[in-house]
């Protein structure tokens, strides 16, 4: 780091007031003493990771360094946002996690500092900063801040000790919940079951800093009482009734046994060794590899970097489908007023129909209040004449409908087969997948507005570098018909297919209709799936040499996300990768011989040949 800018730094990010000696920052850790309190305070490096390797050994260095007649140590963050990445593990595994020292350790050493380490949490705090937060002996919490513990997403256990300290913390039953759930908890939720110690006012950095030296200064760390250790089994015992074998809950509800069973280091040698237990199952890196698909995906493109989009305040729907009726939803959640475009009035009663029909059944479901559905129909206006759109700034058209002329400024989408107009973007949408062509020369205002509009209603955006009216996800589709309608014609039983397909974890499989003269023929469900993923990989090495498909990771997203293939799998490219490409393209070539679908392109002949397998490749286009 350049010398000459750390005093503006530390004066920028890590005011501590009058009194203040010292001052030393390395990776990203700045140290001041004021008070008797050394405050240490966390750096987000532009160069560096968030409480990476190095970062970690220097906060153990600073946290040594404190002398031991300090009052307190107070830890923080520079930009009120402990956990600065939202993969700053341990949900996410890394390669620097193994590096010393570890998570563990370092959390380890907050545990057992002489001097209390003090944790002002803000903004949300999970990962690694939710572990640390846990090691600390008092945690400060302005009334914004949430506490997360995300690892359950990828089926992981940190390892970290979080297992161990949170239900010695907060009790079985509370730990457990959070555990299992990784939902946030807020910061006065998280006052009433002992999460932390204090909720204080943070109208400014600089009074939320005042409000948490006064409490240390003034104040004797807070007594905890002893868990009761009959409810706390009765926790446990609930929550093995309730988890399958094998299952995350499960290890998760002997972790909180351990917690109060075993001495802490015994507890958390047994937290370590189901962690690793745990990292080591093929559906963990299945889903890690799904999360960081999500997360490169939600990565705003280079080229957009400096354009800020244009918000969208008057969406306009064109035509009346399925589609349709869920986008309208969608947007009406978020807050946003929906006009639709329907001329044949037999077509236009129907949607909205739909559309009423859902939203009373979320009600009816708890999900949606009486008010929100009332004020959500409000704001939804329906129009049989093109003059209904002259406010509009961005106008979906459906497959059906034609959209009518509009102003240059309108950002336009379109779905379905029909011929782009000028300046115009091609749009499919399947499950929450929304694909999005970007024409080569298309501007980029527009295209940032479209971008940010269909991230604003929920849905993950997956770019696209062809204009196809299929997308990915209609050529995954196409290729997974293919296969299960050969597989049938060849004899195999659709009851056996079925079967198949829903033991691995497709909810409610539609097979194509086929009549077929073959004699019955035998088949493993494990065969049946190993066709049927092996035509879903050889369809995405076709849609990456074609430039539909700009990444692997992005098929596998549209394949779980879009058509509903299990999360645990990783997608079929993840599954391709795992399995072998030689070991793919052997058995392509073997079920070539029975069906086009299974003949292996010349794109994984090109891979093999190049050692590499489907996530360390991006198309050309």
């Amino acid at each position: 780091m350049n010398s000459a800018l750390t005093p503006l730094r530390v004066a920028r990010h890590c005011k501590t007031g009058a009194g203040e000696k010292g001052g030393a920052l390395a990776n990203g850790v700045d140290v001041t003493v004021s008070g008797g309190v050394a405050d240490i305070c966390l750096i987000r490096q532009s160069g560096g990771g968030w409480l990476d390797a190095a970062q970690r050994a220097a906060l153990m260095s600073a946290l040594g360094a404190v002398g031991a007649d300090a009052r307190a140590i107070l830890l923080r963050a520079d930009d009120r946002v402990l956990a600065a990445h939202a993969d700053a593990g341990p949900d996410l595994p890394d390669a620097d996690d193994a590096a010393a020292p570890s998570l563990a350790s370092l959390c380890l050493a907050i545990e057992t500092s002489p001097v209390p380490v003090v944790l002002l949490l803000e903004g949300l705090v999970t990962g690694a900063a939710a572990e640390i937060a846990l090691a600390a002996q008092v945690r400060l919490a302005t009334p914004a801040a949430r506490v997360a513990f995300p690892a359950v997403r990828l089926g992981r256990i940190s390892g970290a000790g979080g297992t161990q300290r949170l239900p010695r913390l907060i009790g079985a039953e509370n730990a457990l919940r959070l555990l299992t759930s990784g939902k946030p908890v807020a910061a006065p939720d998280a006052l009433i079951i002992g999460l932390v110690d204090h909720v204080i006012d943070d109208a400014t950095a600089e009074a939320a800093f005042a409000t948490a030296m006064g409490l240390i200064q003034t104040q004797a760390m807070p007594l905890r009482p002893a868990p009761d250790g009959r409810a706390f089994l009765a926790a446990v015992r609930k929550a093995r009734s309730d988890a399958a074998p094998g299952s995350l809950a499960m290890a998760l509800a002997d972790c909180a046994e351990a917690a109060l069973l075993l001495p802490p280091e015994q507890g958390y040698a047994f937290e370590a060794a189901l962690a690793l237990e745990r990292d080591a199952l093929p559906q963990t890196a299945a889903l890690a590899h799904l999360l960081r698909a999500e997360r490169l995906a939600a990565k705003t493109p280079e080229p957009l970097h400096d354009v800020t989009p244009d918000p969208v305040q008057r969406p306009a729907l064109v035509g009346a489908s399925p589609q349709l009726s869920a986008l309208a939803l969608m947007t009406l959640a978020r807050g946003l007023p929906v006009t639709v475009l329907e001329p044949d009035r037999a077509r236009l009663v129907p949607m909205l129909q739909t559309i009423a029909q859902r939203q009373e059944a979320a009600v009816q479901a708890g999900t949606l209040s009486a008010a929100q559905r009332d004020a959500d129909w409000a704001r939804l206006r329906p129009v049989v004449d093109a003059t209904g759109l002259d406010q509009a700034d961005l106008v979906v058209g459906g497959a059906d409908t034609p959209p009518p002329a509009l102003g240059d400024a309108v950002v336009l989408l379109m779905m379905g087969r029909a011929d782009l107009p000028a300046g115009a973007f091609r749009l499919v949408l399947s499950g929450r997948v929304a694909e999005l062509g970007l024409p080569a020369s298309c501007p980029a205002a527009k295209a940032a507005t479209a971008l940010a509009f269909l991230r604003r209603i929920g849905q993950t955006v997956v770019l696209t570098g062809v204009q196809s009216p299929l997308g990915i996800s209609g050529r995954l589709a196409a290729a997974s018909g293919a296969a299960l309608r050969a597989l049938m014609v060849s004899g195999v039983a659709p009851e056996a297919v079925s079967a198949a397909l829903t033991g691995f974890g497709m909810v409610s499989p539609a097979l194509p209709k086929v009549e077929t003269s073959a004699a019955p023929r035998d088949m493993a469900a494990e065969e049946i799936i190993r066709r049927w993923l092996g035509a879903l990989a050889n369809e995405g090495a076709r849609l990456l040499a074609s430039g539909l498909a700009l990444s692997a990771s992005d098929i596998d997203l549209v394949a779980v996300h879009g058509l509903g293939l299990p999360a645990a799998s990783g997608g079929p490219l993840h599954r391709a990768d795992q399995r072998g490409l030689m070991i793919l393209r052997r058995d392509l070539r073997i079920w070539g011989t029975e069906a086009e679908v299974w003949v292996p392109v010349p794109a994984l002949d090109t891979l093999v040949s190049a050692g590499r397998g489907f996530l360390g490749t991006v198309s050309q286009g």
